[in-house]
């Protein structure tokens, strides 16, 4: 008897320690699901700001793994999906992997993580929320969220962005400066600035871009809707009907306000979907149907892209906005061609898209606007493979099970999950998620959003407490998904945590919960925790000690540039570099003050100023290796090498910036001041011929630009510091006053 008292205390701790292990991986769960929208950029994935959300879920994984390790039969939810994205994950590894050499490493790097922190999210949600009241749980704390991020946006709307244009108008000149912009009138950077930011009325929340909030939005609008009609039918229960329909009129009038007409679309789509399954006659067809017509036809549409049957020209009626679209997947679709394996490398689309860019596109965007040809164009041909194999899989698995019309049958107390740390991890969020902010991106902590958005999202907590909903909820979850997916095709954002996590949380929530594996060999029990422990030490070790590392070095080399501390800057930028061996920011910086260093030292012979020529060589090989395809550094370091040539007189320097500029061409084929900087670059050298061929092809393609910020008329300069003192054999400059249209012109009259 003694001897049964004993290991039952013996166990009971243990079971204690295993539980409270548990429940910290499902608070861990909703804290993340609900900080990621609240936090991340969607800023450049070089930044690397958020491998903090991947080293968060490694540690969850490691966590979990060490959970299961204790069961003696481990259940692992896992299937033809979960094998279809463990093998787009691989390929993504193997993609980035070879951007080694070609691309920006540091961005493919990082970016892979915002992929893989999104797949151990959906792996977790899977294995972790298994009961009613925990899938009610979480889709009910991002419903509260979708109703505090739509509160802010409305404050922002009608506080802040009129306090940020009155700010302006009152000192515009200290803005434009506070944010590296030139202030002269007409200046077509400081327009571009004050249209998009400063003139525009559309909010954004917590977000960096409009499209990104109503992408976000969407999904849990129509899940929303979807319960609401629920509430109507049971009872009516009008508790729960007065939170759902503020979270529908506070997502509503947001999503109207982003003017997003692809979120619009989507939730268009997404209503007629509900009006359509929600009635009974719906209910009769299968849900199958509209979902392979409207594969097929986007599928034979982004086929016709691809092989090159429909182009731009083809499609040239569409509106403005669609035309956009068009413009940037048929640039994908020709970066496809030339990459068709391992693509150009993930974060590497930008790098890569201006080489193939049409002539009147405008803008250099980050990706295609597309999910699908996104992920194409960054890691091939049998990513996206994968990625689609896996979405068909998956909808053939909600097919084949049915779904439940109740609430499942009650476990005995000690086996049943509890929803309890969802409720508590959720609630933390909003709190934790400033201090978090500061850490990723290096801004001072703001609980505006917390003061603005508590209340709603607790009001709307407070009234979907209670009875799990289970009639249609897969049904209201397959809608959802299919719009959000519908936004991702024209507008881009699988690579945003903010945004692609709301997919994977859905697709982990709505699939069964069934057990498809059993594990007993302890062999394979460490195989979760060990993927934890290994993602842990790579992310941190390659991804935060580097990039922290730098980023500290950079702003002390700031501090100490304000300071005019020229040696402390330049020890500064040198432990930058070597701090992040795959980031370009610290070789560029230096490369950066050696030049300063060199021009600004005009009473120092050229000998002793050599040592400083030659660390600036050294230095922007250096980025060059490190950069991949960086059109603008190319097109900088053109206009170094002249400026150098200007000094120095020596033709040697005039013949490497041309090489630039020839590079810059290469990288950016279709940029009219590419190849006028070129041209005149090459009429100082004496070639005729070459100036006058590329001064045409520049009035060629700007004749092609409907974009006045790129037009060479009445916008863009050549540049030229013109001979320095004391040099007469040098051809003049041109005239400060004229543009670069003309100065094309006067080449191509006098030939060359």
């Amino acid at each position: 008897m003694a001897s049964k008292n004993k290991r039952d205390r013996r166990s009971q701790p243990e079971e204690q320690s295993s539980t409270l292990l548990r429940d910290l991986v499902g608070g861990g769960i909703a804290l993340l699901a609900v900080v990621t929208p609240l936090v991340s950029s969607e800023g450049s994935p070089e930044r690397g700001a958020e491998l903090w959300l991947a080293v968060a879920w490694c540690l969850l994984l490691l966590l979990w793994g060490v959970t299961a390790l204790a069961k003696p039969k481990l259940e692992i939810r896992w299937g033809l999906p979960e094998w279809c994205l463990a093998g787009f994950l691989t390929w993504l590894a193997l993609s980035t992997w070879f951007v080694a050499g070609e691309g920006n490493l540091r961005a493919a790097f990082n970016n892979f993580w915002d992929y893989a922190h999104l797949l151990i999210a959906y792996f977790l949600i899977r294995q972790w929320v298994v009961t009613d009241a925990q899938r009610h749980a979480l889709l009910t704390v991002m419903i509260c969220l979708a109703a505090f991020v739509s509160a802010y946006a409305l404050y922002q709307y009608q506080v802040l962005l009129p306090a940020q244009q009155a700010a302006y108008r009152a000192n515009p000149k200290q803005i434009l400066l506070d944010n590296g912009i030139d202030p002269t009138p007409g200046n077509p950077v400081r327009q571009l600035f004050e249209n998009r930011v400063l003139n525009s009325s559309e909010p954004t929340a917590t977000f960096t871009l409009t499209n990104s909030l109503a992408g976000f939005l969407v999904p849990w609008l129509l899940l929303s809707i979807g319960w609401l009609k629920n509430a109507f039918g049971d009872g009516p229960d009008w508790k729960r009907i007065g939170g759902l329909t503020l979270v529908v009129v506070l997502a509503g009038i947001c999503l109207l306000l982003t003017k997003s007409r692809t979120a619009w679309l989507a939730t268009i789509f997404g209503l007629m979907l509900i009006g359509f399954y929600g009635s009974g006659i719906g209910k009769r067809v299968s849900w199958m149907v509209p979902t392979i017509g409207l594969t097929a036809f986007l599928g034979l549409f982004m086929v016709g892209f691809v092989t090159g049957v429909l182009d731009v020209e083809v499609l040239s009626e569409a509106p403005k906005s669609v035309l956009y679209r068009l413009q940037y997947w048929q640039g994908a679709a020709a970066i496809i061609a030339h990459n068709p394996i391992f693509g150009c490398g993930l974060g590497n689309f930008q790098g890569y898209y201006p080489q193939f860019m049409l002539p009147m596109a405008s803008e250099t965007v980050a990706d295609p606007h597309n999910f699908v040809f996104e992920i194409w164009a960054m890691a091939g041909t049998p990513a996206i493979a994968l990625l689609l194999a896996a979405m068909v899989c998956w909808s053939m698995r909600l097919a084949k099970n049915v779904e439940p019309t109740e609430a499942e049958p009650a476990k005995p107390a000690e086996d049943t999950p509890s929803a309890k740390p969802i409720w508590i991890g959720a609630a933390i969020a909003p709190f934790i998620a400033p201090l978090l902010q500061m850490i990723m991106q290096e801004m001072t902590p703001d609980f505006t959003m917390v003061l603005v958005g508590i209340v709603p999202a607790a009001i709307v907590g407070l009234a979907l407490q209670g009875a799990p909903i289970i009639r249609d909820q897969r049904l209201w979850l397959t809608i959802a998904l299919a719009a959000l997916l519908i936004d991702l095709l024209a507008a881009g954002g699988i690579g945003f945590p903010s945004v692609a996590g709301s997919l994977f949380l859905l697709a982990a929530v709505a699939s069964p919960s069934q057990q498809t594996v059993e594990v007993e060999d302890w062999r394979f029990k460490l195989l979760p925790m060990g993927c934890g422990l290994v993602g842990l030490m790579i992310v941190i070790l390659w991804g935060i000690q580097p990039s922290t590392g730098r980023k500290t070095q950079i702003s002390l080399a700031n501090m100490a540039s304000r300071r005019g501390d020229w040696r402390e800057m330049e020890q500064r930028a040198k432990l930058a570099s070597a701090a992040d061996l795959w980031s370009k920011e610290g070789p560029a910086m230096e490369a950066n003050i050696y030049f300063e260093g060199w021009a600004n030292n005009v009473d120092a012979p050229l000998p002793v100023r050599q040592p400083l020529l030659d660390a600036f060589e050294l230095s922007l090989d250096e980025t060059f290796r490190r950069a991949g395809r960086y059109f603008p550094l190319h097109f900088s370091a053109g206009n170094w090498y002249l400026d150098i040539y200007r000094q120095s007189n020596d033709p040697n320097h005039l013949l490497k910036g041309i090489d630039h500029y020839r590079e810059a061409v290469r990288l950016y084929p279709n940029r009219a001041i590419h190849h006028a900087q070129l041209a005149w670059a090459l009429h100082l050298a004496g070639l005729r011929e070459e100036s006058v061929a590329e001064a045409e092809e520049a009035l060629r393609l700007d004749d092609l630009n409907p974009h006045a910020e790129r037009r060479l008329e009445d916008r863009l300069k050549i540049h030229d510091p013109g001979p320095f003192s004391g040099i007469e054999n040098q051809p003049a400059a041109p005239d400060a006053e004229i543009y670069a249209k003309q100065v094309m012109e006067n080449l191509r009259t006098m030939g060359g």
